[in-house]
């Protein structure tokens, strides 16, 4: 089963939009694909509705201090 990847880029959002915006994708995802969660600050306050969730994270920042999540079923 090859896993498909929705990006969601809300890099150019104020606040609380980017949140909003993720935690509708979150209740979208399914176990077969991957969010690719992307925006300028450290999505700190999205963490609690991961792991709510059961979800899986991991975050990388690019060399612009900008940060992507990958968001995923274990």
């Amino acid at each position: 089963m090859q896993t498909k990847e929705i990006v969601l880029d809300v890099s150019e959002l104020e606040a609380p939009q980017p949140l909003m915006e993720a935690v509708m994708a979150l209740d979208k995802l399914q176990d077969d694909e991957i969010l690719l969660f992307k925006h300028r600050m450290n999505p700190k306050h999205l963490f609690h509705e991961i792991t709510a969730r059961d979800f899986s994270y991991k975050i990388v920042e690019d060399e612009e201090n900008n940060f992507v999540m990958k968001i995923f079923k274990e």
